[in-house]
């Protein structure tokens, strides 16, 4: 289809995807690098076909960011295989020294205008060519980095600022703005250095720094000496890159910026307000329903707004008030609102339960509690409600008898009951109880209360069960889910170890298909073999390393895809800790595993910290295998391009 468009459209197109915004460009935080996430490359559109290649080239090299080694070598060799690809790039980021490549580029490169350099470089960087090429060039923005704190500075940093610095005072004659990095808080040795240069700079117009809290009526050293540039017109204050911190900078600047020797060259940020959408709104005639009869947009905007408010699947954060557009959505969203309840306090349960004598039609349209309250509530009073579900989002402990009461009255009708924890008790339990659930899909209890053994188990009982939990429960109460059928069983959990589990798996392991266990629970049985259809596997560690020889099994494992495993927050020493496991993790019994995510990974973002890490390392050999590494937050490593 793109053959038949022209190039402007196609350009329109693929702008949005291909643009490296001007804020990213120049993002000189030390704790967020805008480019270092791990989504897959911008260049892939240029593979859909060839008028995509031909109308995004130009695109993709207008801002080149270069963030290693390989990067730099892979460029060299595209400019001097297709010279005229140098003439697209106008905006350069080099993050690095990164050798002799550098000269090459920049040479490659006459119409580069802004240039941003970062002068923090490792003692192994190679800064040779990038201190040949900046002579050469003649930007009119540039970028300077640096982190904060610096102490003594090794030979290639210095040596690439005292070329900055040459650069600056006598080689830029088109150089007009000039940002500082947010390290410049207060004057150091390197900000002097650099403000010395700045203050001889022919063509400096703007200097731009990051908004600071300045105490006192005195501004920095490094400022008072930049302002004595004759042609400096201005000096801009960068914004946080939090906008949260921004309304609060305003007032501490104004002492120190309005000093006389400023002669009134800061611009301080005005307060930013909350972001205007800019999306226009479309006038009433337009309405694709204004032709409509008068029912049937009634019965769409039902059907929409039973979407949009739906909350039986799980719990979702509060809808947006679709009620306050119109009468009309007020009188069809409202059966949706009382359909499913949040009770974030018991203040909200007693609520409810004084509009129940009020209001009687409310035990027939609630069919979902979603409970959150933190303190034990009284769960009797919602016995005679036609719930489906009842859902604790924080466990609500109660007795035996209210357990059994529940199971009496509303066992035949829910379909999910999770978060209930029974208390110990001095009577035993009767496994008959859970013959009541004929309707139930997902089960999520705790059981401090003993079972009495001699007691038959129906075998039948929970024929519907979909979903089991089980957290902090008696030893008698796996026996007797171990001696029940469970048919439509298909997802387990039990988060802490019990001595049954063994004997539970044996019996239901065949039919599961998503299962969480203790780290522990390995000593138990075998996982794989008791559960050979397995999908998805959690394991719980806390602290605790898995270890790498129970991750195999007798037969090939066709069906496992993912292994999760939950730790504890941040592991003092987790990589070193891991070592074990992965340098010894065998998964040639699982052909179908994609995934093995770990929670206490932290990806490095800078190549001296890939080169160094151990987790990067796993990642990269896990790849090899068709299987990727993942943080906490799901995100996987994708391999970075290597020097040969």
């Amino acid at each position: 289809m793109a053959v038949y468009l022209p190039d402007e459209i196609i350009s329109e197109i693929l702008s949005p995807a291909l643009k490296v915004s001007d804020e990213a460009f120049s993002d000189t935080s030390p704790t967020s690098n805008p480019f270092a996430h791990y989504s897959e490359s911008s260049s892939a559109f240029l593979l859909v076909c060839k008028a995509w290649l031909r109308v995004a080239t130009p695109l993709l090299y207008h801002v080149v960011v270069l963030r290693s080694k390989a990067q730099a070598a892979a460029l060299d060799v595209a400019l001097r295989e297709n010279p005229e690809l140098g003439r697209f790039i106008k905006k350069l980021r080099v993050e690095g020294g990164y050798g002799g490549p550098m000269l090459k580029i920049i040479k490659a490169a006459p119409n580069i205008t802004d240039l941003f350099c970062s002068i923090n470089i490792w003692s192994s960087d190679n800064v040779s060519g990038l201190v040949r090429a900046l002579p050469t060039m003649n930007p009119i923005r540039v970028i300077m980095f640096d982190t904060p704190y610096h102490g003594t500075r090794n030979k290639n940093s210095q040596l690439l600022l005292d070329t900055l610095k040459i650069c600056v005072q006598k080689e830029w004659k088109n150089l007009a703005v000039f940002e500082l990095p947010y390290s410049s808080h207060y004057s150091s040795t390197t900000l002097l250095a650099i403000s010395s240069s700045l203050k001889e700079a022919p063509a400096l117009k703007t200097l731009v720094v990051p908004a600071m809290r300045l105490f006192g009526p005195t501004p920095p050293e490094h400022l008072v000496m930049i302002a004595e540039n004759p042609s400096l017109q201005s000096i801009e204050l960068r914004p946080p890159t939090n906008p949260r911190f921004a309304a609060d900078l305003v007032a501490p600047l104004s002492a120190a910026f309005t000093h006389s020797s400023l002669r009134g060259l800061v611009k301080i940020p005005e307060n930013p307000g909350p972001p205007v959408s800019r999306t226009p709104t479309p006038p009433p005639s337009m309405s694709l329903l204004q032709y409509s009869t008068g029912s049937v947009p009634e019965k769409i905007w039902d059907r929409i707004l039973r979407f949009a408010m739906a909350r039986d699947v799980e719990w979702k954060s509060q809808p947006r008030p679709f009620w306050l557009v119109s009468k009309k959505f007020a009188r069809l969203a409202l059966p949706y609102l009382k359909e499913s309840l949040l009770f974030q306090s018991p203040f909200d349960y007693d609520d409810f339960l004084d509009k129940l004598p009020i209001e009687p039609s409310l035990r027939t349209q609630v069919r979902t509690l979603y409970i959150r309250a933190h303190a034990n509530i009284n769960l009797r009073p919602i016995f005679g409600i036609n719930l489906v579900n009842i859902v604790c989002l924080n466990p609500v402990t109660v007795t035996l008898k209210v357990f059994s009461d529940l199971v009496k009255f509303r066992g035949s009708t829910l379909r999910r009951l999770e978060g209930i924890h029974v208390t110990k008790s001095t009577k035993l339990g009767d496994p008959a109880v859970f013959s009541h659930f004929t309707n139930i899909r997902s089960l999520s209890l705790g059981f401090k209360i003993p079972f009495a053994t001699s007691t038959s188990v129906p075998s039948g009982a929970l024929a519907t069960l979909e979903q089991l939990k089980l957290t902090n429960f008696d030893l008698s109460v796996m026996p007797i889910f171990s001696q029940m059928d469970l048919p439509a069983l298909r997802q387990a959990a039990f988060p802490i170890d019990n001595v049954g589990l063994g004997d539970f798996l044996t019996k239901h392991g065949s039919k599961l298909q998503a299962l969480t266990i203790s780290v522990a629970t390995h000593r138990l049985v075998d996982i794989f073999d008791a559960c050979p259809a397995l999908v998805d596997l959690t394991v719980v560690c806390g602290s605790a390393v898995p270890d790498s020889s129970r991750y195999s099994c007798s037969v090939n494992s066709s069906a496992l895809e993912t292994i999760q495993f939950e730790t504890d927050g941040r592991i003092r020493g987790a990589e070193r800790k891991w070592a074990s496991f992965f340098n010894r993790l065998n998964i040639d019994t699982f052909p179908a595993l994609r995934q093995i995510a770990v929670p206490c990974i932290r990806w490095p973002t800078t190549e001296h910290d890939i080169e160094k890490s151990s987790w990067v390392r796993w990642a990269d050999r896990l790849l090899d295998r068709n299987v990727k590494l993942a943080d906490k937050q799901g995100v996987c490593w994708r391999r970075r391009l290597k020097k040969k």
